[in-house]
């Protein structure tokens, strides 16, 4: 049996609900108990997770699963496990009492983003519906930075908020919103978040994955069958995060957990296509080359 000392889980942003089943897997025991003993990497710019994990510098990843679609065509050898957060939760978001009311209003508009590329062609979709394109709006990265920058004026709009995060922040602050889901505008719905690994990792380490996904797996149970315990302990292993903040992202997050790892091929070959169709990749790469289900645990008898 392949063994590990030690594993390393890169996070895709800062610590926040989109990864409590995982955090409460490992406060909870559940990877020491699966022979497992975790570290958990914070990043220093968006989705560096990535190239972390293809460098060798991590064993596992979170990520989007557009960007995980979009490595593998330029030569990483990245494969997901599992979902973490099972279908589309990125919008567009502006103020409800500001300038824009339409897509249409976001001609000559600031719209920040958190500089990820693979944002551009989703972005892009939605403007196109309006009759728009990238040329009749100023894009301005700001990292992680998007409820702030959308309410202190440095942007008119944002993408790359998420609808169980972000606008839930801002409406604590005291502001209304409004978010318009891509998937509104014919953008297949996706996995927003996978946890992925490398070939090499399912090559050499089997045994080490296995055990990785059965923790996870009893963090998501964890998260939906005793959420009160789940969010407590989340809340002791982020003791600098805002409390009340989170527990109302996790209550709002806690529906797009998925009670299984499987994921669905059809889905897969949806974003997969729709990403070739944008030319974001240059070829269709082989489903089976995405993701497996090969460490979906065995439901219990």
């Amino acid at each position: 049996m392949n063994r590990r000392p030690m594993v390393t889980l890169a996070l895709e942003w800062f610590l926040n609900p989109d990864h409590l089943p995982l955090v409460v897997a490992k406060d909870r025991g559940f990877f020491r108990e699966e022979g497992v003993d975790l570290s958990i990497l914070l990043p220093t710019v968006p989705e560096e997770s990535l190239e972390l994990v293809a460098r060798g510098k991590a064993d596992f990843a979170v990520g989007e699963q557009t960007n995980l679609i979009k490595a593998r065509d330029q030569g990483l050898s990245l494969i997901s496990i599992g979902p973490l957060l099972a279908h589309t939760v990125v919008c567009l978001m502006y103020l409800k009492e500001g300038p824009i009311t339409h897509l249409e209003d976001l001609r000559h508009r600031r719209v920040g983003w958190p500089g990820l590329e693979i944002d551009l062609p989703i972005l892009g979709t939605m403007l196109e519906a309006a009759g728009l394109s990238h040329d009749d709006i100023e894009l301005v990265d700001v990292g992680f930075a998007l409820t702030d920058a959308l309410l202190s004026g440095k942007a008119d709009a944002v993408f790359g908020a998420f609808v169980n995060y972000e606008q839930v922040e801002a409406e604590q602050r005291g502001v209304r919103v409004e978010f318009v889901s891509p998937t509104q505008y014919d953008v297949p719905d996706f996995y927003q978040l996978v946890v992925m690994t490398s070939d090499r990792m399912i090559r050499r380490y089997p045994e080490v994955v296995r055990r990785f996904a059965r923790a996870f797996a009893r963090g998501l149970a964890l998260a939906h069958d005793r959420p009160e315990e789940s969010l407590s302990l989340y809340l002791r292993a982020n003791a600098i995060g805002d409390p009340t903040l989170s527990s109302k992202t996790f209550n709002a997050t806690r529906p797009f957990y998925p009670r299984t790892l499987h994921q669905e091929a059809s889905r897969w070959k949806a974003v997969r296509d729709w990403l070739y169709a944008r030319k974001v990749i240059k070829r269709r790469m082989p489903i089976g080359s995405l993701y497996t289900n090969t460490f979906v645990p065995l439901p219990k008898r």
